[in-house]
């Protein structure tokens, strides 16, 4: 049998990962759009000229998620597929997975696909994608994969801080009032995922207060000695390496890896916003 994992691009794993024998792996665009412009969320997309096209265009911006049938040419390639998507909550990538899944399963119903909602995004699906991976190359069946990564997604977390909060407000991922008052107050707002649905939790001035938080918070969830963390930024390499040594400082054990966020991730998270998972 050959396996494959699918994320959608909001996973932000445009640069791959090393997969098991057996084992693939798929991207799943989505799409931004803004006037007469379309930008694929593919791997040949240049975030930073698409960031700063969408930004001097003037045009509302939406995005739209991979239709049914962009799933379901994926689940036709292997026998069995773990597809992974950001929080269904945030887009219809959930509900359009699904579908392709019945799709593709009344063609062949000897596949076998499962959709896991992340309730999150970028770093989470990667480290979904990694447990699942791991999962097959043990040999696990499929059913029993399922089952540890749906447990091991209930035991991460995710938290954002962020500059601007505009194009959140914009799509209906945050409430307008809350975007506004804290952009007039000229703070940093610490997020995380309540259930898939965005919720915030500081209010912070200045990057050292914002990063202290953000850490003492991330202490109090668990042994960071004990995790992989993604730091995932929109062109803020500064930010995520500043955090990257606070975190290394209280727990030297821990693994970090930093990425930079792709097209979706970057255009909600905006510039100089980072994204952190574990």
């Amino acid at each position: 049998m050959n396996f494959k994992i699918a994320v959608d691009s909001s996973g932000d794993l445009h640069g791959g990962m090393h997969c098991a024998p057996g084992v693939s792996l798929s991207i799943v665009p989505l799409t931004l759009h803004a006037g007469d412009l379309s930008y694929v969320d593919d791997a040949a997309l240049d975030v930073h000229a698409a960031l700063d096209a969408l930004q001097a265009s003037g045009a509302a911006v939406s995005t739209s998620c991979p239709s049914p049938e962009a799933w379901a040419s994926v689940f036709r390639e292997a026998d069995c597929t773990f597809a992974i998507t950001i929080s269904s909550e945030l887009s219809g990538s959930y509900r359009a997975a699904v579908i392709a899944r019945d799709l593709v399963m009344d063609e062949f119903p000897d596949k076998k696909i499962a959709i896991i909602n992340s309730r999150a995004t970028s770093g989470q699906m990667i480290l979904l994608a990694h447990k699942v991976n791991e999962l097959i190359a043990q040999g696990l069946p499929f059913e029993q994969i399922i089952h540890q990564v749906e447990d091991y997604n209930q035991s991460l977390h995710i938290y954002f801080t962020l500059c601007s909060f505009d194009n959140l407000v914009k799509g209906g991922r945050m409430p307008k009032l809350m975007g506004t008052l804290v952009k007039k107050l000229g703070m940093r707002i610490i997020g995380t995922a309540d259930q898939g649905r965005i919720k915030v939790v500081h209010k912070c001035r200045g990057e050292r207060s914002t990063l202290m938080t953000l850490l003492d918070d991330m202490k109090r969830s668990c042994d960071l000695n004990e995790r992989h963390v993604y730091i995932t930024h929109c062109r803020n390499p500064k930010l995520a390496l500043t955090l990257q040594n606070l975190i290394l400082a209280e727990a030297p054990g821990a693994q970090i890896t930093i990425l930079p966020t792709h097209g979706i991730t970057s255009y909600y998270a905006e510039e100089q916003g980072i994204i952190i998972c574990y």
